[in-house]
């Protein structure tokens, strides 16, 4: 059996992971493409410039995508474009699929899970395009790894593939956000029809946020317009608190990611001159935003149960005010 030792491995990873630049895929609420786009261009992503319906396009190293994932407030997942192979035929798929180098990109003890589509093509079943792919990596990872990899009693990493097959081209991307990236930290206590962040997030950015003294959240139900708000107006990275599939990656280095993460949170802005008011005439929905309160933004989002039409704003001239 041909193996590769892990110099050589890391040498192969260095040179055609890490040092060459991809192309990556930020899915999005259909409708705010534009928005999503400029959020990723106000944090220097080189963004493609041919919208797609439902995401945005980039373009750059690995390290981009981290930052990204780390980052981006509109966006509720990130995968990167790994190629697209021919698929009208069995033996074409199985070949291309074969010469494919799997184990530059894929954690050695990676247990594939496929989310697929396919129409307009020769091969529309999806079981049998998912069990062609599946046992092709296997082969492959099998042939260019140690076999002592396969026989540690380590919990398998678990990696999502997204497998989209249209007019017999296999396109084929790695899911590197994981959990949708609305779940910005731990459990959430949410109230009835709860908003998702990432919604917020772009709704506030669509309404140019950033350039308002005072928001206003007066039925604020768990909180999300304003700790999204609080967030913008800060500069906090949203998800540095979660966990990403790419910590398995081949390419993937703990100490320099922290140090990239910890850049990131040393952007961070004063809330100077900035006031978040939250209420809600429910004390439920007070006390669900009040536990979801987290991190830096104790002393700045203070949940209070309070009427709408009782609340008394600084209303100075200089101030400019933005009711969501």
């Amino acid at each position: 059996m041909e193996t590769i030792s892990d110099s050589g491995l890391r040498r192969r990873v260095k040179i055609h992971v890490s040092a060459k630049e991809h192309v990556y895929f930020a899915i999005v609420q259909p409708g705010f493409e534009h928005t999503l786009a400029a959020e990723m261009m106000s944090i220097g992503l080189k963004v493609r410039p041919e919208l797609i319906e439902g995401g945005v396009e980039f373009s750059g190293k690995i390290d981009d995508l981290f930052k990204a994932c780390l980052s981006l407030r509109g966006a509720s997942r990130i995968v990167m474009r790994l190629g697209t192979f021919r698929s009208a035929q069995f033996h074409q798929l199985e070949k291309d699929i074969a010469g494919f180098p799997w184990e530059l990109y894929l954690p050695c003890n990676c247990t594939p899970v496929f989310r697929t589509t396919s129409s307009k093509s020769m091969i529309w079943h999806t079981d049998k395009l998912e069990g062609i792919i599946s046992s092709k990596i296997a082969e492959r990872m099998l042939l260019h790894s140690k076999p002592e990899y396969f026989n540690s009693s380590a919990p398998a990493a678990l990696q999502t593939l997204i497998i989209r097959n249209h007019k017999d081209r296999c396109s084929i991307s790695l899911d590197a956000s994981g959990a949708l990236l609305h779940k910005r930290f731990g459990g959430k206590n949410v109230t009835a029809a709860p908003l998702r962040e990432t919604t917020a997030a772009l709704i506030l950015m669509e309404a140019g946020v950033s350039g308002y003294d005072v928001l206003v959240d007066p039925m604020c139900g768990s909180g999300t317009f304003s700790f999204e708000a609080a967030g913008i107006f800060s500069g906090t990275i949203p998800s540095a608190d979660r966990d990403f599939p790419f910590y398995e990656w081949p390419c993937f280095r703990r100490n320099h990611f922290e140090f990239m993460k910890k850049s990131l949170s040393g952007e961070s802005r004063s809330l100077i001159g900035k006031t978040v008011i939250t209420c809600d005439i429910d004390p439920e929905a007070v006390d669900a935003a009040r536990s979801n309160v987290h991190g830096n933004l104790c002393d700045f989002v203070k949940p209070e149960a309070q009427d709408f039409f009782s609340l008394k704003i600084d209303s100075a001239e200089e101030k400019k005010v933005l009711v969501v």
